[in-house]
């Protein structure tokens, strides 16, 4: 599997900051790759109907996760309320980093009914970067 090293990167740095990293892009792009990337994250892949579940008491999800751990949402637009679950995972749980994942259509983020403002910080994923292969693959400018 390829590392994304600039993309970790940006994550992590994106943390310093807020609790919350929404992390979009085209179809395909390799948002959940990436996320799988993430060393000793919880993983949720949203698609599934038991972790919509899970995830319908957002007080009592966080309530089993501790202080420094990292959950990944993927896909979490296919939640009924996604920004609901953010909102409380970081304001009524800090110290938990959050990585949601999503499409980035206008349809997608029509279910978000807060912006998380402050909460959040959000990253666009293409596909791969020119310069992601120079340094990778060693291929000249």
């Amino acid at each position: 599997m390829y590392k994304r090293p600039l993309w970790l990167d940006l994550i992590a740095r994106a943390w310093k900051k807020r609790p919350v990293v929404w992390l979009s892009g085209a179809r395909r792009a390799g948002k959940t790759t990436l996320a799988r990337m993430i060393p000793d994250a919880r993983y949720c892949n949203c698609d599934l109907p038991s972790a919509a579940r899970e995830l319908e008491d957002p007080e009592a999800f966080f309530s089993t996760i501790g202080k420094g751990t990292t959950v990944i949402f993927d896909e979490i637009h296919r939640l009924p309320d996604p920004s609901r679950l953010l909102k409380i995972g970081a304001d009524a749980f800090p110290g938990i980093r959050m990585l949601a994942t999503g499409s980035s259509t206008l349809a997608a983020t029509r279910k978000f009914r807060d912006t998380l403002t402050g909460r959040k910080h959000a990253l666009y994923l293409p596909p791969v970067l020119w310069t992601e292969c120079v340094e990778d693959f060693g291929v000249g400018l």
